[in-house]
């Protein structure tokens, strides 16, 4: 009976932690990024040199928000030259900033990018990452967010294929769909640990 508990508890706290994974939400906006066309976080990608990718932004706003975004690497500083990728096609540069003003409460944006890891890249796993920051013009108030689209294996080989990508529709007023709340995930992991760890000690 206990193993079986235990099993169960396993598996919800499996289930809360992709949860927490898809979807992200705040009382300003709503939002999802993609990585391949793969919800992220993707902790598995390989590339090879000069291999695209592309990574998409769908946000949701709650409110009158003015939304800048950028791609950035764990490592790496804004003003370091030497990059572990580059931008082909979108909205900016990398480390640069993207941004959508003017847009208001109920409407959905997108940001969309085909990037490829550089020679630089090369023999090493390096985090990408989405900044966000949101403004609230109701309130005159930013807020910051980091997070992790994919974490990328380059590999030592060159890309030998076409670089073309093509951007999909970025005027979509789709919204996006959300496949969990990261607080209530969270918080199910928390309870669940705490359950398992008092079953174990009545073993």
């Amino acid at each position: 009976m206990m193993n079986k508990m235990i099993i169960c508890l396993i598996f919800i706290v499996s289930i809360s932690l992709m949860d927490n994974v898809n979807a992200v939400e705040n009382e300003l906006v709503e939002y999802e990024v993609y990585y391949n066309d793969q919800v992220t976080t993707v902790y598995d990608a390989d590339l090879k040199v000069s291999e695209p990718a592309t990574i998409k932004a769908v946000v949701y706003l709650k409110k009158n928000v003015d939304v800048s975004t950028g791609l950035t690497a764990t490592g790496f500083g804004f003003k370091n030259i030497d990059q572990p990728f580059e931008v082909i096609d979108g909205p900016s540069e990398f480390t640069e900033t993207a941004r959508h003003h003017g847009y208001n409460a109920s409407e959905t944006i997108t940001f969309e990018w085909v990037i490829c890891p550089t020679d630089i890249a090369a023999g090493w796993t390096i985090p990408l990452n989405i900044d966000f920051k949101f403004f609230d013009r109701d309130e005159k108030e930013g807020f910051p967010i980091c997070f992790t689209a994919a974490n990328i294996y380059v590999s030592d080989e060159q890309y030998s294929g076409s670089t073309t990508h093509i951007i999909t529709d970025t005027s979509s007023t789709d919204h996006p769909t959300s496949e969990g709340s990261p607080g209530f995930g969270m918080l199910t992991v928390v309870l669940s640990i705490v359950l398992i760890v008092l079953w174990m000690r009545r073993k």
